[in-house]
């Protein structure tokens, strides 16, 4: 018999519902409780989802003996506190991206992770879609030859003035809520950091970036255009460029297609995700199979990688003028 994994929902935000909508179609996943800052929402979250218990506080989320997975959906800028809580009281951890607010936060999270021996997973949901496998697979197939260029964008437009992307204090701007995942694809495809970085940004009154596009170059004459909105809306393309054709992945970030082309523009081969869910399961299986297999973190997302990304969007941040106030 396959054991169950009790889920735990650390905050009812809106990617916490997309999450659950998906965890639903994992067999060995059970959506066990949720926690919220009042009983209220977090009833709510529970009749919505069907999850078997809710509180009004995360302590109590923590304490609770059955829980073995919490998923941490809260602002930016208490990722390091909420990761922190779950840690101390040995529960394994999917935290959503950005990981935390810079590196010297990352860093303690690590460290807290494998001093006390518990899974923890920046959740890169994009890293686990079908159609982002099957162009590694490609990659790994040296089907393009080797790759020179990487393109990404995700952009869109919010129209709500108290949307929280907006807000300096809980961590918001498009960088680290959008511009994170082209930023993450690159790092996948080229294996690395950037030596070298240009980026511009477009920022608020409030003092953060609505807009921004960067430049990356890296060894061997290797580059990526990367660019990122929360104010505009953009094809959301990822284009994969090598000596011998190119892969795009139309609407990548919630893409359910890949296409193939050679160097002459010639469609060679094409894939489609026939799955009907956004995809945040797999992210979630991704997590359990580590689990069965003893590990504390995930060889697709590792623990350093989402490290090396945090010290390059510091970077980012630095240059275009983004501090946030940490506590």
């Amino acid at each position: 018999m396959t054991k169950k994994y009790n889920i735990g929902f650390l905050g009812a935000s809106r990617i916490a519902k997309k999450f659950a909508a998906d965890a639903k179609f994992v067999e060995s996943a059970v959506l066990y409780a949720v926690a919220a800052r009042s009983l209220e929402s977090a009833k709510a979250f529970q009749d919505e989802f069907g999850v078997i218990c809710s509180y009004g506080s995360y302590e109590e989320l923590v304490q609770d003996e059955n829980v073995d997975i919490i998923y941490i959906s809260t602002p930016n800028s208490f990722h390091k506190e909420h990761t922190l809580l779950c840690l101390n009281a040995g529960k394994a951890v999917i935290c959503e991206k950005p990981f935390a607010l810079n590196t010297q936060e990352v860093e303690v999270m690590i460290e807290t992770a494998k001093d006390k021996n518990v899974f923890l997973m920046e959740a890169m949901w994009t890293r686990y879609l079908p159609s982002v496998i099957k162009a590694q697979e490609w990659l790994s197939e040296n089907k393009i030859g080797t790759v020179k260029m990487f393109q990404g964008d995700f952009g869109f437009k919010s129209d709500n003035e108290e949307d929280i992307r907006f807000n300096k204090e809980l961590g918001g701007g498009a960088l680290l809520d959008v511009g994170i995942y082209p930023l993450a694809f690159a790092s996948m495809i080229f294996g690395m950091q950037p030596k070298e970085i240009e980026a511009f940004a477009k920022l608020t009154d409030g003092g953060v970036d609505e807009t921004i596009t960067m430049q990356f170059v890296y060894p061997e004459k290797k580059t990526a255009q990367l660019s990122a909105s929360i104010n505009l809306c953009t094809p959301r393309n990822a284009y994969i460029i090598g000596e011998k054709g190119y892969i795009h992945l139309p609407g990548a970030w919630y893409g359910k297609l890949a296409y193939l082309y050679n160097s002459d523009g010639k469609l060679i081969e094409h894939f489609v995700d026939h799955s009907k869910e956004l995809g945040y399961r797999f992210e979630l299986e991704e997590t359990i199979k580590c689990l069965e297999d003893g590990k504390i973190e995930s060889d697709r997302m590792t623990l350093q990688e989402s490290l090396d990304i945090m010290k390059t969007l510091d970077k980012i941040r630095a240059m275009v003028g983004v501090e946030y106030p940490v506590k």
